[in-house]
């Protein structure tokens, strides 16, 4: 039960840190101009959440994965815990390269969903 507590805590955590930029962020004036400047910064806040967070535990995921790989081949073959050794490490690694992809297309996802264009330049995002 503690370990179920655990995992809503770090989906609660994530989502926050998605959702944080939107929240914090100042209500728009009249103006176009205004608003989305507001909305271009808080596309930014999110971008940059998901390039640090999601970037971070692709690294520590590869890391993990290639650890734990090469303390697999040094264990005999004679029970089953070398191959679920190397089935989680080829899980963890498989993981990083998902970050890894999600990290690269979503300044571009996130500017096709505002109708920009492709590059995360056009947001003002530095």
């Amino acid at each position: 039960m503690a370990s179920i507590n655990r995992y809503y805590l770090l989906i609660l955590s994530l989502v926050s840190m998605l959702v944080l930029p939107l929240a914090t962020a100042q209500t728009p004036a009249t103006s176009n101009n205004a608003a989305s400047s507001v909305i271009s910064s808080s596309l930014c806040g999110i971008i940059t959440t998901i390039q640090d967070v999601v970037g971070v535990i692709a690294l520590a995921l590869f890391i993990l994965g290639g650890a734990f790989y090469a303390v697999a081949h040094m264990l005999p073959a004679a029970g089953n815990l070398k191959g679920n050794l190397q089935g989680w490490s080829l899980g963890m690694i498989v993981g990083g390269i998902v970050g890894l992809v999600i990290v690269i297309i979503a300044p571009s996802v996130i500017s096709m969903i505002t109708s920009t264009s492709s590059n995360i330049g056009s947001l003002g995002c530095t």
